[in-house]
């Protein structure tokens, strides 16, 4: 686990201060971390990843649809702080016992979290205080592994209820980023030989659009739609070699069933013979999680096995 401290404070100055209310040494500032991260090709690993993109940050009223903050961007430069592109920024805590509307406490806040500012596959984000943070995704054109070499993992946090003195016992608002997609790997196994070279794999009809919903407790997917094929090239992974498993690639999470797998290989015994061969497999892919398949390639026929081969993301 990497801690990533955002600290979205710093020093005041008279022309860069933002005041939504005027209350002294109460700036609001950002502690965030990202539980279970591993070295992914695609995914923010470290805080030295991380500090490559910008984050935006939204607070609502406790408990409405009322933004006390929107659009917020969190940047790093030497520091964590809020920036509106060439200069710093500084929000501040409700003044505490204010209220807001009919009379309801405003001095909490929900916080809601989204990494990077912007993501090319992400077209639209909602929150609602009742359901929680939702985003639609449009993967059509990261469905290949060359596309995903340099494609940025989109992480989701919720964080309700805040006040300053939550800020003041946790050094920082404590928002934890979530990871609602799923990876995917591929392994050839020892019971391939050293004959064989794969040179692509590849699964027909995985949808490429649909909506996640984070209520700061669950992850779920809906209105999957477009299908496509996950196609990964110029692979030649060999057993007994260097290269033996591909990178991680990033999935939309659905349960689809029954699937089919093809693999291309070129068996080096066989005077260089290339051709597919297929298997169906069951996939099952949920938010969070990395799913290993190893594969084992012969010349007539395609074993997956798939035991023990989820680990939390």
């Amino acid at each position: 686990m990497f801690a990533l401290l955002l600290a979205g404070c710093g020093g005041d100055s008279a022309d860069d201060v933002q005041r939504p209310v005027e209350k002294e040494n109460t700036e609001i500032c950002i502690n965030t971390n990202v539980t279970k991260m591993q070295t992914r090709a695609t995914t923010i690993d470290n805080d030295e990843a991380l500090r490559s993109y910008d984050l935006r940050i939204d607070a609502f009223y406790n408990n409405t649809n009322t933004a006390y903050l929107s659009d917020t961007r969190l940047h790093y430069s030497s520091v964590w702080k809020f920036w509106d592109g060439t200069s710093q920024l500084h929000y501040y805590w409700p003044i505490e016992g204010s209220k807001y509307g009919s009379g309801s406490d405003y001095t909490s806040l929900d916080f809601v979290g989204y990494c990077p500012f912007v993501a090319p596959y992400i077209y639209t984000t909602t929150y609602d205080f009742s359901t929680g943070v939702s985003f639609s995704c449009n993967l059509s054109n990261y469905m290949t592994n060359s596309s995903q070499a340099s494609m940025p993992e989109y992480l989701i946090a919720i964080l309700k209820g805040q006040t300053y003195a939550d800020q003041v016992e946790h050094s920082g608002v404590p928002l934890e980023f979530k990871h609602p997609f799923a990876l995917i790997k591929f392994v050839i196994a020892a019971g391939s030989g050293t004959h064989v070279q794969v040179n692509s794999i590849s699964i027909s009809g995985l949808n490429t659009n649909a909506t996640c919903t984070y209520n700061g407790s669950t992850i779920s997917w809906d209105s999957h739609s477009g299908s496509t094929a996950m196609s990964q090239t110029g692979l030649n992974l060999k057993y007994g070699t260097s290269s033996t498993a591909t990178d991680y690639f990033m999935v939309i999470p659905k349960n689809y069933g029954s699937m089919t797998l093809t693999v291309n290989g070129t068996w080096d015994d066989w005077s260089a013979v290339t051709k597919n061969i297929s298997t169906d497999i069951s996939i099952n892919w949920e938010p969070g999680y990395i799913y290993t398949y190893n594969l084992t390639v012969t010349k007539y026929a395609l074993t997956v096995k798939t035991d023990k081969y989820t680990e939390q993301w």
